[in-house]
C-alpha cells in the first residue's frame, strides 16, 4: 500500500488480503472463495469511502482558494488547477481498474449472478468508526460473480495468449496494469517533488511501488516463487473472485496516494512567501559536447537578494537539489535521435524553469532554453563472420565503442541468444543463438557512473552450422559404396566436419557417433542384428572401426553388411548436445562382402 496514514479498519483489510493470498497456494475451498468475496466487498466499501473523502478534501481546498481570491490574494490561485490535475489523473487510473473489474463480470469470464447482473446491498460502517460494529453506515450496490472459482478464462484475460512474453509477464491486462500503476507512481512522485521543493514523501524515498515481484516481496517466502514475475505469481490459475479483490485493493492504494497529494496542496495554503528584490537564473554545463548514450549535466541556480527564497525548479531530465534547495543539478540523457542521418553530431535542446515566490503571493517564473552537442558513439564489431552467426554455436565477437574510451563498460544482452562475457577482455563476448532462431538482436549498453546507458543494437542473420560428412574407409582407402569388401578388411566410418566451419569455430566442431549396430542380410532373408559397437569418442573427426575378420564364418561372400548409426551429435562449447540433421537412410551404410 502507499505510505499514507491508514485506519485500523484499512490495516485489517490489508492483513486479510495477505493471508488470503497465501491461501491461494492451497486447494481453494468454497469457504475461502466466500472469504475472498467478503474481502472484495470490504475493499470496495473502503474505496468508495476514500473517493468520497478525497472529493470533499479537494472541494474544501478550492473553496479556501476562492475566498483568498475574493480578498485579492492570488498566491494560491494555481492550486485550483493543481487540485483538478490530481483528481483527473486518479480518475483516469480508477476508470481503467473499474473496466478490469467489469470485464470479470462478463459472461466471457465469471459472469454476473441473476438476470441483468443482480446486485447486492453491502453496508459500510459509520464514517470515523474503527470496524464493522455499529449501524448507520452508507449502503452501496455490489455486483456478484456467478462463478467465483473461474480460472481458465480469467488467466487468459490477465496473461494473454502468450504468457511467456515480456520476460514471463505475458501480454494481457496484468502487464498493462503493471505499467499503468508504475507510471502513476512516477507521476505522483514528480507531482509531489514539484510542490515540495524537490522533496519526496516517505522520508524522501518516494511513494512505494504498488506492483512488486516476488523476489522483492518479503511476504513471499517460498523459494520456488522468488523467480516468478508479479503477473505470473498473482494471476496464475487464481480464481476470478481473488483478482476482483486485487483490483479493489489497488483502487484503495491509488486513493491513499491521492489523499496524500491533496494534503500536500492543502498545506500550501498556510505557507509564507518571501520578498525578492532581484533574480537571475544561471546554469553551468559541465560539458557542451556529450557522447550519445551518456548524460549531459548542468548546474542551475537562482541568484536572489533573499537567502530564504527557495525556487521551485523543473525541466528536462532528472533533477537533484543541493544547497538546501537553492541549487539544482539536471542530468539529461543525450539522445542519438538528434544526430542527422550521415552526421557524427547534432544539437539537443533542454529547458530549465524556476518559479520563485513574490511578496504579493504570486510566482515569478524564469525559463532557459538551451542546447548542447551530442556526438554519435560508433559500435565497432569484429568477428570471423560479422554479418552471420551460427545457431547453437559460440560465435566470438569483439564489441567496442572507441568514442567512450575508458568510460566503456559494456553489458550485452539478447532475448534469443545466450551471451557470455569473456574473462580476458571486457569487450569480447561469446554469442550462442538458440536453435531455430533466424535472427539475433544484441542490445549493447554501458554501465557508466552506476547507470546503464543504451548505446544501440546489433542485428545478425542466424543460420545452422554446415552439416558434417559421413565417410567410409576400407583398409585406409575411401570406399566407393559398391565394390566388394574382403572379409578380412578393416572398415572405418568417420564423421568429417566442414573445413571452413572447423577453421572458423574449432571449439564448436566436435562430434560423436552414438549407438552403432551391425545387421547382416543373406540372400533373400531379412536383416538380422549380429552385434553392436560402442559409441565413438567426442572428437573433431570421430571414428567407428569394424574389423571384419573378427566375425569369422558369420559373414560370407555375397552377404550385405549394414552399419546402422544411431545418430550423430555435435557437442557445442557450453556442453550442449545438438543432433545433426541426418535422415535414417544416410545413417545406414551398406557394405558388400566379397572373398
Amino acid at each position: 500500500m502507499a505510505s499514507g496514514k491508514l485506519t485500523p479498519r484499512q490495516k485489517m483489510i490489508n492483513l486479510m488480503y495477505l493471508v488470503l493470498t497465501a491461501l491461494l497456494a492451497l486447494n481453494v475451498s468454497a469457504e475461502v472463495l466466500q472469504a475472498f468475496q467478503n474481502l472484495a466487498d470490504s475493499l470496495q466499501i473502503t474505496a468508495e469511502q476514500f473517493n468520497k473523502n478525497n472529493a470533499e478534501l479537494a472541494q474544501s481546498i478550492k473553496e479556501a482558494v476562492r475566498k483568498e481570491l475574493e480578498q485579492g490574494n492570488k498566491k494560491n490561485e494555481i492550486l485550483l488547477t493543481e487540485v483538478d490535475r490530481v483528481r483527473a489523473k486518479v480518475d483516469s487510473v480508477i476508470t481503467v481498474l473499474r473496466e478490469y473489474a467489469d470485464t470479470l463480470f462478463s459472461e466471457r469470464i465469471a459472469g454476473c449472478m441473476g438476470e441483468g447482473c443482480e446486485q447486492k446491498e453491502i453496508k459500510a460502517p459509520k464514517q470515523g468508526s474503527e470496524g464493522d460494529k455499529g449501524g448507520g453506515g452508507s449502503v452501496i450496490m455490489a455486483k456478484r460473480l456467478k462463478r467465483l472459482d473461474e480460472r481458465e478464462n480469467n488467466y487468459q484475460f490477465w496473461m494473454g495468449k502468450n504468457d511467456h512474453a515480456h520476460g514471463g509477464r505475458g501480454e494481457g491486462k496484468a502487464y498493462e496494469m503493471h505499467k499503468m500503476l508504475d507510471s502513476f507512481i512516477s507521476w505522483a512522485n514528480r507531482f509531489y517533488a514539484f510542490h515540495s521543493g524537490g522533496r519526496l514523501p516517505n522520508n524522501n524515498k518516494g511513494f512505494d511501488t504498488l506492483v512488486v515481484d516476488p523476489a522483492g516481496n518479503p511476504f513471499v517466502i517460498e523459494p520456488e516463487s522468488k523467480d516468478k514475475t508479479w503477473e505470473y505469481f498473482t494471476f496464475h490459475m487464481t480464481p476470478a473472485v481473488a483478482n476482483l479483490a486485487i483490483i479493489y485493493k489497488y483502487m484503495n492504494d491509488v486513493y491513499v496516494i491521492e489523499n496524500e497529494l491533496l494534503e500536500l496542496l492543502r498545506r500550501k495554503l498556510s505557507q509564507v512567501t518571501f520578498k525578492i528584490d532581484s533574480l537571475i537564473l544561471i546554469d553551468a554545463p559541465r560539458s557542451e559536447i556529450v557522447v550519445a548514450g551518456m548524460k549531459f549535466e548542468t548546474r542551475a541556480f537562482v541568484v536572489a537578494s533573499s537567502s530564504e527564497a527557495k525556487p521551485i525548479y523543473s525541466g528536462s531530465g532528472q533533477m537533484k537539489l543541493e544547497g538546501g534547495g537553492h541549487t539544482a543539478i539536471f542530468s539529461i540523457p543525450a539522445s542519438a535521435a538528434v544526430i542527422p542521418p550521415g552526421q557524427r553530431k547534432g544539437k539537443q535542446s533542454y529547458t530549465i524553469t524556476a518559479r520563485v515566490p513574490k511578496a504579493d503571493g504570486t510566482f515569478q517564473e524564469f525559463r532557459l532554453n538551451k542546447t548542447f552537442e551530442v556526438v554519435k558513439p560508433e559500435i565497432v564489431v569484429t568477428s570471423a563472420a560479422v554479418q552471420i552467426l551460427y545457431a547453437e554455436c559460440g560465435n566470438d565477437l569483439n564489441i567496442d565503442v572507441p568514442a567512450l574510451g575508458e568510460l566503456y563498460d559494456p553489458r550485452v544482452t539478447s532475448d534469443n541468444a545466450q551471451v557470455l562475457p569473456s574473462k580476458k577482455s571486457k569487450k569480447t563476448f561469446r554469442v550462442i543463438p538458440r536453435g531455430g532462431s533466424k535472427k539475433c538482436v544484441l542490445n549493447v549498453r554501458t554501465n557508466t557512473a552506476g547507470q546503464l546507458v543504451d548505446l544501440g543494437t546489433l542485428e545478425y542473420k542466424v543460420i545452422p552450422p554446415p552439416r558434417p560428412y559421413i565417410r567410409v574407409y576400407v583398409n585406409g582407402q575411401l570406399y566407393n559404396g559398391t565394390s566388394p569388401i574382403p572379409r578380412s578388411a578393416k572398415v572405418e566410418i568417420k564423421v568429417v566436419p566442414d573445413g571452413d566451419f572447423a577453421t572458423a569455430l574449432p571449439h564448436e566442431a566436435n562430434y560423436q557417433i552414438l549407438n552403432p549396430e551391425l545387421k547382416l542380410v543373406k540372400g533373400l532373408a531379412g536383416a538380422r542384428s549380429i552385434g553392436t559397437l560402442p559409441s565413438s569418442r567426442t572428437a573433431t573427426s570421430p571414428v567407428i572401426t569394424i574389423d571384419l575378420s573378427e566375425y569369422g564364418r558369420t559373414i560370407q561372400p555375397g552377404n550385405v553388411l549394414y552399419v546402422q548409426l544411431g545418430e550423430v551429435i555435435r557437442k557445442n562449447s557450453v556442453g550442449r548436445n545438438i543432433k545433426e540433421d541426418f535422415s535414417l537412410t544416410e545413417l545406414i551404410i551398406p557394405l558388400n562382402i566379397g572373398q
